[in-house]
């Protein structure tokens, strides 16, 4: 017999509680959904600049490597192709 949803949550409930955690509820302020702002790509590199002042060679390089990451797989995701 499959359980119902509300048996299957009570049972993981339990799992998790006897595995040592506690669920907690957390409520934050809900804000309006910001418009779509169009940024150029100058504007992009100067508050990008700035965000990474004082950072070393060694965190850019892992940042940039993680955002070309992120950018590859939203284009493969989206089934864009890749400009030669």
């Amino acid at each position: 017999m499959a359980y119902t949803n509300k048996e299957l949550q009570r049972r993981f409930k339990e799992k998790m509680y006897k595995a040592g955690f506690k669920q907690i509820s957390l409520w934050v302020e809900k804000k309006e959904a910001k418009k779509v702002v169009n940024m150029s790509q100058e504007d992009f590199i100067e508050h990008f600049e700035k965000l990474t002042a004082r950072w070393d060679d060694g965190n850019l390089s892992r940042l940039y490597i993680l955002l070309l990451k992120i950018i590859k797989g939203k284009k493969e995701a989206a089934g864009l192709k890749k400009r030669p």
